[in-house]
């Protein structure tokens, strides 16, 4: 065996992930795919900041998908060990030290699945579920989804409680209720994903139809046996496991290292499963109908006219509301005109009366009584409030 210095010396490298995620598992694959083929190395892979600390000192090179203990960071500077953190927003304020930052492309993750949905059809709204916390990686996949929707109502659902929670599923059920139908909806991740699938049950919104759920790091575990199975971004996590291992491997053997090095792993692919479908034909007919009601709103229609205008008939445009909505056209019809009603409000200075005649309905105290039972408040009430 040569000595430590030689190209071919046995050198210690510590490797801290979580194993209980899909994702780490996957990192873990690529990083030894490496290693065997290409070093002489003694891993040692530890699962907390604790095991960390106990083995860096003994080590030439660290891996961290945890963010390690000032100590550890302390003795790397003063032994100069190279460290390689994958995916830790830490990192990119670290200045001392020889470290490279390796991430995937969140923000592009984002894009991709919006991308996605827009191949299986046009949907009424895009919403976003987060990550627990304020997690810089979460908030760039929010980015890049939401960005890449125009003209169309987009939301981002804010966490209530604990992840997962009765609570936090509650809170989802009404957030997912209050989209535009059809909806298209990113979880930050498939754990995420799988209590959106739980909400959609809950608040009985049928999964693709009226809400196509997608994921991400198709974990086969939560996406196979989800109800149902659950489409997600698959980021190629061994790759990036390579791209670690190769990273390391080249700064444990130069002398002169850069202090910093930024590496951006843009890998993935769609793993297509039941929660994510091409919008059938009644999905778009629904949707339709509901572009045509919004449009026409001020313009006293009936349920009849939305049938004549979509060349269906009125007993299948009923049948398929009540199928996928649970309520009828005219009470769909009523809704768009009472937005029309907030939207006069709002915007116009036009008197309660003349706003009742302009949007159909029958008298204006027909109306007040309505919008009040709907909105909680009274229409002057409303108008007055955008006043403050």
């Amino acid at each position: 065996m040569k000595t430590e210095a030689g190209s071919h010396a046995i050198r210690k490298v510590a490797v801290a992930l979580k194993l209980s995620d899909a994702s780490w598992r996957d990192f873990l694959t690529g990083f030894f795919d490496y290693a065997k083929r290409r070093t002489h190395w003694d891993i040692r892979v530890v699962q907390s900041a604790v095991e960390l600390e106990q083995t860096a000192p003994f080590c030439q090179g660290i891996v961290t998908g945890l963010k390690p203990s000032s100590r550890v960071l302390a003795a790397c500077d003063r032994k100069s060990v190279p460290l390689v953190a994958v995916g830790a927003d830490w990192a990119l304020k670290r200045k001392n030290g020889s470290i490279a930052y390796i991430r995937n492309d969140n923000k592009d993750i984002g894009r991709f699945c919006a991308l996605h949905f827009q191949k299986l059809g046009k949907f009424a709204s895009a919403g976003f579920v987060p990550s627990n916390g304020d997690d810089d990686w979460s908030a760039a996949r929010e980015r890049g989804f939401l960005g890449c929707f125009r003209n169309m109502v987009k939301s981002t659902y804010h966490p209530v409680s604990e992840p997962g929670s009765d609570k936090d599923i509650n809170a989802l059920a009404h957030w997912l209720k209050s989209l535009p139908k059809p909806a298209a909806v990113m979880a930050a991740w498939d754990m995420r994903a799988i209590h959106v699938l739980s909400a959609c049950r809950l608040a009985r919104q049928k999964v693709p139809s009226q809400v196509a759920v997608i994921g991400v790091d198709n974990d086969p575990l939560l996406c196979d046996f989800s109800t149902p199975p659950l489409t997600s971004v698959a980021p190629d996590h061994a790759l990036e496991g390579q791209l670690a291992a190769k990273t390391i491997d080249r700064m444990m053997r130069q002398r002169s290292v850069s202090r910093k090095t930024h590496i951006l792993n843009t890998a993935k692919k769609m793993a297509e499963r039941e929660s994510a479908k091409p919008i059938s034909p009644v999905t778009l007919l629904i949707t339709r109908a509901l572009a045509f009601m919004y449009s026409h709103a001020e313009e006293n229609i009936k349920a009849d006219d939305v049938a004549t205008a979509l060349g269906v008939s009125r007993s299948l445009l009923d049948l398929r509301f009540r199928e996928f909505r649970n309520e009828t056209v005219a009470k769909a019809i009523t809704k768009a005109r009472l937005d029309a009603v907030k939207k006069l409000l709002a915007n116009t200075g036009l008197s309660i009366r003349a706003i009742t005649a302009k949007c159909g309905f029958a008298n204006p105290n027909h109306l007040k009584n309505l919008f009040r039972r709907t909105f909680g408040v009274s229409m002057r009430e409303f108008r007055i409030s955008l006043l403050r």
